[in-house]
């Protein structure tokens, strides 16, 4: 993320282990919803329903860094969700335990914006 940058940070019915990056947890349940890679980002918005019913959401970085939209989905690669471009891990979904989620995240290195939405 970009130093010049104010951060923004807003978690709702979830956290994360670490600042800005980690395993990331459902507050109610404490089940793991997934991982971010803390350095790969420029933003990260991730909306979820858990598997116990709890709504919550996950937003971080600069939300003046929208990015460009991509057209390309993101890879699957080692269980993790990368850029297609420069194949930067961004991060990964323990699908197992949400019933749906949805995301946007802004890759650091090349600016490319990748959205999707999952419903069960």
């Amino acid at each position: 993320m970009s130093d010049n940058i104010v951060l923004h940070k807003q978690l709702i019915n979830a956290r994360i282990l670490k600042n800005y990056g980690s395993w990331m947890y459902c507050n109610k349940c404490n089940s793991v919803i997934g991982y971010l890679c803390y350095t790969t980002y420029e933003y990260f918005m991730f909306s979820f329903t858990c598997n116990c019913g709890e709504h919550g959401s996950i937003e971080l970085g600069s939300k003046e860094s929208l990015g460009i939209n991509a057209s390309h989905t993101l890879l699957l690669k080692n269980g993790r969700l990368c850029c297609p471009f420069d194949q930067s891990p961004l991060f990964s979904i323990v699908g197992r335990n949400l019933k749906e989620y949805d995301y946007k995240v802004v890759c650091k290195k090349c600016i490319n914006s990748f959205e999707e939405k999952i419903e069960s």
